[in-house]
């Protein structure tokens, strides 16, 4: 039996329109991790005396960055990392494009690596984050030597590294349950 040819195509999937307030909390949904960025940044570099926020910037950054990167991409597009990584150099008067090129090298291995790592451990991801934030450290550390044509002292970036590994499961928990929220936020 051949269908009818003046009958429409048959929809299986056909869903009401979204308003504009749905459409406007589904975007403030996925920009949740970069305004949480751009907010850190803007708060750790005011002048208040908050201590150790200098050396907790990057660290928060670069784990807020692999989690998203890994367990949502949709919540922290490149672009998103380019243009923060830019704010931040300019916040923090460091070589324009430094920590952009540092993290989107760290949102790259987080995206390459979501389905490999996906289903491991959490002790196991946070290995290849500890990782990868001791590479992007020594990195900066190696560009900021290299900018300044002199050999800086190791120390520093080992504590970022330190900080970086440190901060990574307290901010896990917090995403994760922030994660677990979206999600039921967006089931109907």
């Amino acid at each position: 039996m051949m269908p009818d040819p003046s009958m429409s195509a048959w929809e299986p999937e056909i869903q009401p329109r979204q308003t504009l307030w749905q459409r406007l909390d589904a975007a403030a949904r996925h920009m949740l991790p970069s305004i949480f960025i751009a907010v850190i940044i803007i708060l750790f570099s005011a002048p208040i005396p908050l201590p150790g926020a200098a050396e907790l910037l990057p660290a928060i950054v670069i784990a807020t960055v692999f989690f998203w990167s890994f367990w949502r991409p949709s919540g922290m597009p490149s672009v998103a990392v380019f243009i923060l990584g830019l704010f931040m150099d300019l916040v923090g008067f460091t070589p324009l494009g430094v920590s952009a090129f540092i993290l989107l090298l760290v949102h790259g291995v987080g995206l390459y690596a979501r389905f490999g790592l996906m289903r491991l451990h959490f002790l196991l991801v946070w290995g290849v984050f500890s990782l990868l934030a001791t590479a992007a450290c020594l990195l900066q550390w190696g560009l900021a030597c290299l900018f300044r044509f002199h050999m800086l002292d190791v120390a520093p970036a080992l504590f970022e590294a330190f900080l970086c590994i440190g901060v990574y499961p307290p901010l896990s928990a917090l995403f994760s349950w922030v994660f677990h929220m979206l999600d039921d936020k967006e089931e109907p």
